[in-house]
């Protein structure tokens, strides 16, 4: 993470808990798109890189838990960890867009693992974890239940898709249009200085 980088966040930077919780969280749902796209995309008999159809479906919804807990994890860092100020050069107008989209991106990150979930479940499909265990069944076959996790499931993946643009549009502008090295503040080792203010948010750590 760097040496001498906080463990905690301070009033000017985010501490390397909430970098590693950011960024693990990142890559588990790159993950989850990469192999959604790919499983989908197999028939039932074809491989890619590998791994079968039915092996993309088995890591996709074990990966998907295990991204729930990190979820869960980061939320609690966000609740007990201070948030440092906005960055100085966010106008209101950034702020305003960049928490709504922020709630949405936590809203859609638990939904989307937990719909999934019931989703293979409630269709009688059930989790292979890690291709080591199968995991109880608390839910029983339901189809309606199953149907409506299914498509919520899948709205809720789109919403995080729209919600990132959103969120990422404003943070891109500010590097690379306005370059004020705001997204420095989010990268490992590095972090911006920004003046203080009012209103503490993380205004950069919660794409995605």
């Amino acid at each position: 993470m760097g040496p001498g980088m906080p463990l905690l966040n301070d009033s000017k930077s985010y501490g390397a808990i909430t970098k590693f919780f950011h960024w693990v969280i990142v890559a588990l749902f790159a993950f989850q798109y990469a192999a959604g796209y790919t499983m989908t995309s197999l028939g039932a008999k074809d491989a890619a890189l590998g791994f079968t159809q039915a092996n993309y479906y088995n890591w996709h919804k074990s990966i998907g838990l295990i991204a729930l807990g990190f979820a869960i994890f980061r939320l609690l860092n966000r609740h007990f960890n201070r948030l440092p100020n906005w960055a100085p050069n966010l106008t209101k107008s950034d702020k305003k867009l960049m928490h709504y989209y922020e709630n949405w991106l936590y809203f859609a990150m638990f939904l989307m693992p937990v719909s999934g979930y019931i989703y293979v479940m409630a269709g009688g499909y059930g989790v292979h974890f890690l291709e080591m265990t199968h995991l109880p069944n608390p839910i029983g076959k339901w189809p309606l239940l199953a149907d409506i996790a299914k498509w919520t499931h899948i709205l809720s993946s789109y919403a995080i898709l729209v919600a990132l643009a959103a969120h990422m549009s404003v943070v891109l502008r500010h590097h690379f249009v306005l370059k004020d090295g705001i997204l420095w503040r989010m990268l490992p080792g590095r972090g911006m200085k920004p003046a203080s203010s009012s209103k503490p948010s993380e205004s950069v750590s919660k794409a995605g």
